[in-house]
């Protein structure tokens, strides 16, 4: 029986040699001992000849996919080559407006409310991208401004990446002055806003950065589970609330997974 394909795509034309390769490179991959495993384990696990199995290595191997293990019983584990070519992945799958910007167009043309993406720098968000909608009330952050982590939802997803003691540090060498009615001036009730954060998967600035305005935001996370980059949706208070909100969330959840799923990231975004 034929084994599912990993990432779910049926290829329409699939080439079964190719395939019993990958599937011993995957084999190999979830049984990642330094002794190896032999051409007779693998045989019998992936139901393969073991002639077929010897032929498939030993081209794996001139491409330093496979490696020979010289011990009492000859085995194979994966070879540096494919450590090479999976470093070259990262270089490939980068933030960029490409990657972004129609996700974005979305997001804004179906809630009527501004998008904003954006990256931490010297402690600071940095939006490097905006997207307003054809309505006269906008928010003021423009392409290239710099907000302040403490009194923003953006902000705040970056703080998550903090530890508690370069939180305290922060708000002893920030500004952390009142920007709005409900800014968090001080580490004690910052390190408890971000615990809810983590819990929720999204932050809010409940009119924290300007009066009268509610932002959403969810994190973009790389392949190592950092988050590179916040997107936010934000729009006066008396638009979002109630089922509104709750679809801007989930809308957003589907975005930031796409883009993190792009940039390598394995688990669940929120």
């Amino acid at each position: 029986m034929a084994r599912p394909y990993l990432t779910g795509y049926t290829p329409k034309y699939p080439v079964q040699t190719l395939s019993k390769a990958l599937d011993i490179i995957e084999y190999l991959k979830n049984n990642n001992t330094a002794e190896g495993v032999s051409i007779s384990e693998i045989s019998r696990e992936l139901d393969m000849a073991k002639s077929g199995v010897h032929r498939l290595l030993d081209t794996l191997m001139a491409y330093g996919f496979v490696e020979k293990v010289e011990n009492a019983a000859t085995t194979y584990r994966l070879g540096w080559g494919l450590f090479d070519a999976g470093n070259a992945v990262p270089k490939q799958h980068t933030l960029n407006g490409a990657n972004y910007t129609p996700l974005l167009e979305r997001l804004c043309s179906t809630f009527n409310e501004t998008v904003n993406l954006g990256v931490l720098n010297s402690r600071e968000a940095v939006i490097l991208c905006k997207m307003e909608p054809d309505i006269k009330i906008r928010t003021n952050a423009q392409v290239g401004e710099r907000e302040p982590l403490y009194a923003t939802a953006m902000g705040k997803l970056f703080l998550c990446d903090f530890t508690d003691k370069a939180i305290e540090e922060y708000f002893a060498a920030a500004d952390t002055s009142s920007l709005a009615p409900n800014t968090i001036t001080n580490a004690a009730d910052m390190k408890e806003e971000l615990k809810k954060v983590r819990r929720l998967g999204y932050a809010m600035d409940n009119e924290e950065f300007f009066e009268g305005m509610i932002c959403c935001a969810m994190p973009v996370k790389d392949f190592t589970g950092k988050t590179v980059s916040g997107i936010s949706v934000s729009g006066p208070a008396k638009r979002m609330e109630g089922i509104k909100l709750e679809e801007i969330r989930a809308e957003l959840k589907k975005v930031c997974s796409e883009i993190s799923a792009f940039l390598g990231y394995c688990g669940e975004t929120v």
